[in-house]
């Protein structure tokens, strides 16, 4: 169900930034491979998923991905973090509390 929250979550950002062509990376093997299948699922999220597939059929180009949960590291702080704050302010610029893990991401690509 988180999964398919954040996802949800992650499209209404894109489409607020006026995003068109999205590649969605996640380390949940199990949300990627149903968003990959056309948003089919049987579990509690079923319906969310499936919504969320037919919207992001509406951007231009939409890919998932899995990747490792070392690349996922800012968006697993976000995650955690939406629980207890109003995510309304965040669009302009990063919150202070993931400043360090956008920060570590773009020395990890730099290095590479």
């Amino acid at each position: 169900m988180a999964e398919a929250l954040t996802l949800k979550f992650g499209l209404n950002l894109a489409q607020r930034a006026e995003c068109n062509r999205l590649i969605i990376n996640s380390d949940n093997l199990e949300a990627i491979e149903t968003m990959q299948d056309g948003g089919q699922s049987a579990g509690a999220a079923a319906a969310i998923f499936d919504d969320r597939y037919h919207y992001a059929c509406d951007f231009i180009m939409t890919k998932f991905e899995h990747c490792n949960r070392e690349t996922t590291k800012v968006a697993h702080e976000l995650a955690r973090l939406a629980r207890f704050f109003s995510t309304s302010d965040w669009f302009e610029e990063p919150i202070s509390e993931i400043v360090t893990f956008l920060t570590n991401d773009v020395l990890v690509i730099a290095n590479e």
